[in-house]
């Protein structure tokens, strides 16, 4: 089974990306679907312990809000996948989480930024693509 990592953080091409690795698997490629959601870094230790607590449930509330659409998705069209959550900054999340899993590639959306935006903003599709040894496949 092709392992195909999917970051997903509930925007259109986040969705985009989901129904691009549901095209692949309609077309007989045998994947199965890792969908990653990173939230940025939690409160530092040096917060207020009910400040942390709250934080971290709203972090929990926003990955399933992110996943629950593709999920959906996937669901439907019968595609196996397995739902994951990491906190930090989402490049660096989805990097280290490829290389943990063994990802065999990536699908990811974009924002639509330009490419003269991104390489002035830089942005997680850009730091993905420069630093992962896997394929990239980004979905506009």
């Amino acid at each position: 089974m092709f392992k195909l990592l999917v970051p997903v953080d509930g925007s259109k091409p986040a969705e985009r990306a989901v129904r691009h690795a549901i095209r692949l698997a309609a077309e007989g490629l045998e994947i199965s679907v890792l969908l990653l959601h990173v939230q940025p870094t939690p409160l530092p230790p040096s917060a207020a312990k009910s400040r942390r607590r709250a934080e971290m449930l709203h972090q929990l509330e926003e990955g399933e809000k992110a996943t629950r659409p593709a999920t959906r998705l996937l669901e439907r069209a019968g595609v196996s996948h397995k739902v994951y959550a990491r906190s930090g900054a989402p490049a660096d999340g989805i990097l280290k989480f490829a290389r943990e899993k063994r990802c065999e590639a990536i699908v990811m959306g974009t924002r639509g930024m330009g490419a003269i935006a991104g390489l002035v903003l830089g942005s997680t599709a850009m730091k993905v693509i420069q630093l992962t040894p896997v394929p990239v496949t980004l979905v506009k």
